[in-house]
């Protein structure tokens, strides 16, 4: 047995899990307030392509062994292997789980479908609970993202090739711009032809099977949600204070650009997103306009808490932020309120 440390201030370990197309990287600025400025220990970083060298702490980030083709169910067993070996060292009875992403349905994967019950409490960022519109664009938007880089890629290489015999700062340029051009093309295939962007579809069979699934009700749970489009709700608030950069102006080109967006590319998936929660929601028919667009520019702020409880859990709250879905990670004051909330702060 381990013996506990007496600086160690969380009353159970907490494991990061970064979402898809991301890791544990993405916990940086978390990890250096944790433990600059709460006093939290930072245990390591689990990585499940092995060679892990964690120690006693109050947290851990986890590095799933691929982040773009493992489906949930397979990031749950890896999750698996990490809270059996963040208990052994702390010689802890549980663990809590904070998941950005699609790394809140890894770990509802395993807490639902393989049986966690050394789980505290199960806390999401920004995760699409019920999917997100976005990935129904699969076919429809790889196609034209690959005719628009494919037509600069070759733009530039006829620049390049015209100005073969000039040297200098132009021609340097045009030969970077045409290698991140043709990077960001092999990037767009890589994200499309993800078989785990596949499964964050409405109505995709392994999201069924987790919204099909008992949620267990002796589980705390705290959903921190961004929102980037909801502006109405921070006007003439104290909130507003905080983003006083987004004037009236950019606060309205910023409205109509996301409405223009969604009129022109998501209207046929919106309707896929709504049919698919109201199966789950029962009050989705009652839902606004506005709050069926409300999202953080990846996923609905409507995804990104779970409404379908059997019977009330434990505890279930909401934390709302201004913030956009990558930048959720990057938001420790936000993280420790929902620890704090769950009553995972505290001594062993």
């Amino acid at each position: 047995m381990f013996e506990r440390r007496p600086e160690q201030n969380l009353r159970y370990p907490l494991l990061l899990i970064h979402g898809l197309f991301s890791s544990s990287r993405t916990w940086k600025k978390t990890i250096a307030d944790f433990t600059e400025n709460y006093d939290f220990r930072y245990g390591g970083e689990v990585s499940a392509a092995g060679g892990s060298a964690i120690v006693a702490g109050d947290f851990y980030t986890l590095n799933f062994s691929n982040n773009r083709n493992l489906s949930y169910r397979e990031q749950a067993l890896e999750i698996r292997a990490a809270v059996d070996a963040i208990k052994k060292i702390n010689s802890a009875a549980k663990v809590v789980l904070a998941g950005h992403s699609m790394g809140g349905l890894a770990a509802r994967a395993a807490v639902q479908l393989m049986g966690a019950t050394d789980v505290y409490a199960l806390i999401t960022l920004g995760t699409p609970h019920y999917g997100s519109p976005l990935a129904l664009l699969r076919d429809t938007t790889h196609a034209g993202a690959r005719r628009v880089f494919s037509r600069l890629g070759r733009a530039l290489a006829g620049a390049q090739a015209s100005g073969e015999k000039k040297a200098g700062f132009f021609r340097r340029l045009l030969m970077k711009l045409l290698r991140v051009t043709t990077e960001a093309e092999a990037e767009i295939d890589r994200f499309f032809s993800s078989e785990a962007f596949a499964e964050l579809m409405p109505a995709s069979a392994a999201l069924e099977e987790l919204n099909t699934a008992p949620l267990p009700v002796g589980l705390r749970y705290v959903f921190v949600v961004g929102s980037v489009t909801d502006f109405a709700s921070f006007r003439g608030t104290a909130a507003a204070a905080q983003y006083r950069k987004l004037t009236a102006f950019w606060i309205r080109a910023v409205e109509r650009a996301v409405r223009g967006f969604d009129k022109r590319y998501l209207n046929e998936s919106n309707r896929a997103f709504r049919d698919y929660m109201a199966r789950y929601y029962d009050r989705a028919g009652s839902v606004s306009e506005e709050q069926w667009m409300d999202f953080d520019g990846a996923v609905p702020v409507l995804s990104q808490v779970l409404h379908h409880f059997a019977a009330e859990p434990e505890q279930r709250a909401v934390l709302p932020v201004f913030a956009s879905h990558t930048r959720l990670t990057k938001r420790p004051a936000k993280l420790f309120q929902a620890l704090a909330l769950c009553g995972a702060v505290g001594a062993r």
